[in-house]
């Protein structure tokens, strides 16, 4: 054992001091990470450095185009294979010279990173005996810290779903209850429901957290699982002008997440609240979102948040109120009646037509056939019906009744599309 490693069998208060034994000892920049790519220690020493160091410290976290591009590179995913410390080449493309960097593990569990500035200094096989010492040292850090976030975690798991179920009758006894747990409550929150193909295992859960730590911006504050359901209480740090914003971070979240995990996702998004009696509220809201997404994957393909729900809000009801009606459309019945006679595809058009906005270059090519003759089966359709989809009020009603009472035939009909979206 060298003079350098002897300073290692000692015990370490931080991870800061851990940083600076291996600093010393290897005379060059260090950064350790937690598994969310948190800084939990960095050495205090040497003040050049290259740009990816330099704004993860500044931020205490690693900006999210840096993990991206090395998730791109296969770099993430070499490390992480592997208990040994490696030598990473630069990325210039994100601003990241050379490195020596170790996963931290347990057993297959990612407990954290520990980086080196790599400046040709670093004797071979030295440097990564010192570094992988030392990735041993901070593991055992890392998991007394994971007993206590799991405890926390758990603490804040029950809190929320009490939040979720009603479970206080005043805002004072949820603020009561925050304070004595230690949980800040931002002024205005969302509650976010997202719905995947695939099973949620633990190993979903930390990606998830992960992937949405990751985004500027953005502050989960609250997270639990319902079956293959995750259910988060997040906040915007900066003000959110509009619903842009907010949709495309939830947009560019989701598909993020499916294209790492390998699943498909769905995603609801509540309006903003203040009050947190309103949860639960809030909680149904995004929840409508994907039950209706689901019901007519198509026609609301582009429903994520709540306040551009527009009709779709009384949508549920209107089902529900269909449900208990024995009688079918009488809109509907004279073009069923006339297809059925004649063998016509007048209820198609008419869906299609309504579906796709009323355009008819659109409309005539999802239904293969000339615009001219589009044009003629929405006159014909006027003359049986005597009425005219220009009408505002027949248009709303007749695109209603298909939706409530044709929702497997649209389904069918408009599967190719859907599944390009």
């Amino acid at each position: 054992m060298t003079g350098s490693d002897l300073s290692f069998d000692r015990f370490f208060d931080s991870m800061e001091s851990l940083a600076d034994t291996i600093s010393e000892a290897l005379q060059s920049q260090v950064t350790i990470e937690d598994s969310n790519h948190h800084v939990i220690g960095y050495s205090s020493h040497h003040t050049e450095s290259d740009p990816a160091r330099i704004s993860t410290i500044i931020g205490k976290h690693v900006p999210n185009h840096v993990i991206i591009g090395l998730r791109k590179k296969g770099v993430m995913q070499q490390l992480e294979n592997t208990t040994q410390a490696i030598r990473i080449p630069a990325v210039m493309e994100v601003g990241l010279g050379p490195r020596l960097a170790i996963c931290i593990k347990n057993h297959k569990e990612i407990l954290g990173y520990i980086w080196v500035v790599d400046a040709g200094n670093l004797e071979a096989g030295h440097a990564e005996s010192i570094v992988e010492k030392a990735a041993s040292i901070a593991g055992r850090y890392l998991l007394k810290q994971r007993g206590w976030k799991m405890k926390q975690e758990k603490t804040q798991e029950d809190f929320f779903w009490k939040l979720l179920t009603s479970h206080y009758d005043s805002e004072s006894a949820i603020k009561q209850e925050a304070e004595a747990w230690t949980i800040l409550l931002p002024s205005s929150y969302y509650i976010a429901v997202f719905e995947s193909n695939k099973v949620i295992d633990d190993h979903f859960v930390l990606r998830f957290r992960q992937a949405m730590t990751s985004y500027n911006g953005v502050r989960p504050l609250l997270l639990t699982v319902e079956h293959n359901r995750l259910i988060v209480l997040y906040s915007m740090i900066y003000p959110v002008g509009g619903t842009d914003a907010l949709s495309s971070f939830l947009c560019k979240f989701v598909e993020g997440i499916a294209k790492s995990e390998g699943c498909r996702m769905l995603a609801g998004c509540s309006l903003d609240y203040g009050e947190y009696t309103s949860v639960a509220l809030a909680y149904r809201e995004a929840v409508s979102i994907l039950e209706i997404r689901k019901l007519l994957p198509f026609h609301a393909r582009d429903l994520l948040l709540y306040e551009d729900t527009g009709f779709w809000a009384y949508f549920p009801a209107i089902m529900d109120h269909k449900g208990s009606r024995t009688r079918r459309s009488p809109l509907l019945h004279l073009l069923k009646e006339h297809d059925r006679e004649h063998k016509s595809d007048f209820l198609k058009t008419v869906a299609v037509y309504l579906s796709l906005d009323g355009n008819l270059k659109e409309s005539a090519s999802f239904l293969h056939i000339h615009t001219n003759t589009l044009m003629y089966r929405l006159n014909r359709i006027a003359e049986i019906t005597g009425k005219n989809l220009k009408d505002t009020d027949y248009r709303i009603s007749i695109y209603l009744d298909l939706l409530t009472e044709e929702t497997s035939q649209l389904n069918q009909w408009f599967a190719e599309l859907s599944g390009k979206e």
